[in-house]
């Protein structure tokens, strides 16, 4: 009993709960509407922004709810301990900091992991660049015919592993002119990301400018949380979907190139060329998305994408 007469910070630690919950999420919030904020931790490879912004809305609430944790033990020292109240005011004055810590420590609440958990499937693309900048429209394309050699078309036409000689023969055949080499590339037969059907009918009906390949899909926020918004490589699924589009202009194709397998896209750009992991944000005030284009639900996206850490 005898150290209890003293006011000291084991004794007010003795007097707290094991731990406390600071803040409740609501099964109704989200990060649904923070799109840009997500963008911008893919940006910066890092998890800090939003970080930032889960303590500027929580932030508030975690203070009050200390402030009335501080109250309750200041009473229970006066009420039940006998402390005097003038003692007690001038000693939790004295050690704040140290007895706020002390309480934020024991805090349970994980605001963050509750607001993942409640945010749906996130819509994403993802873009081919390539040093040969686009490609435009069919009409445009077709009126000094398409060529495989240094062109965006054909890096088409490689990133989904297409033998250039059957595309040639293919667009001949419908009445497309043509230049340049196609080389037959036997090994691909066989192994092609989707149908030549599928890719013709991308190429006829593209009626937008500055078009870039483009796979769609969905992400888990947690997992994209989980690799640190550093990805390396995103696996596509088998039955996803693929096609031409602009988020310039907001225009494109069909993108009804249904893949045949599983893609693996690694998610690196070396001088201009290489594959960008892009939100498909229909809020953005930079871009056009292909949900507010296209007027989709989120079901055209097709299934989760893979992410693998970079």
């Amino acid at each position: 009993m005898e150290e209890q007469e003293r006011l000291t910070m084991e004794f007010v630690k003795s007097l707290m709960d094991k731990s406390y919950t600071l803040v409740w999420v609501d099964y109704n919030d989200n990060l649904d509407n923070c799109r840009d904020i997500i963008q911008k931790c893919l940006e910066e490879r890092s998890c800090e922004s939003l970080w930032e912004k889960v303590d500027e809305w929580y932030g508030d609430a975690e203070w009050e709810s200390v402030r009335e944790i501080i109250s309750k033990l200041k009473d229970e020292c006066t009420g039940f301990h006998g402390f005097e109240e003038e003692e007690v005011d001038k000693f939790f004055e004295e050690h704040e900091d140290e007895i706020r810590e002390e309480i934020y420590d024991r805090n349970d609440s994980d605001t963050l992991k509750e607001l993942l958990k409640n945010t749906d499937d996130i819509l994403v693309r993802v873009e081919m660049l390539s040093n040969y900048d686009c490609i435009n429209s069919n009409w445009l394309e077709s009126q000094e015919g398409y060529r495989y050699k240094e062109s965006y078309f054909g890096d088409m036409i490689d990133a989904l592993n297409l033998n250039p000689a059957k595309v040639k023969k293919m667009l001949v055949e419908k009445g497309y002119s043509v230049y340049g080499r196609f080389p037959d590339k036997k090994y691909r037969d066989g192994k092609e990301q989707v149908s030549y059907k599928q890719f013709y009918q991308e190429l006829i009906n593209s009626c937008c400018g500055a078009n870039l390949l483009t796979y769609i899909g969905k992400v888990n926020l947690q997992e994209l949380y989980d690799a640190g918004f550093s990805l390396g490589e995103v696996i596509i699924p088998k039955g996803n979907c693929c096609g031409i589009f602009s988020s310039m202009y907001g225009g494109g194709s069909l993108l009804e190139m249904e893949l045949k397998k599983d893609v693996r896209l690694k998610l690196e750009v070396r001088d201009y060329h290489g594959f960008r992991f892009r939100l498909d944000n229909e809020r953005s005030e930079y871009e056009c998305s292909i949900k507010h284009v296209y007027g989709v639900c989120d079901s055209f996206f097709g299934e989760r994408i893979a992410l693998v850490a970079s």
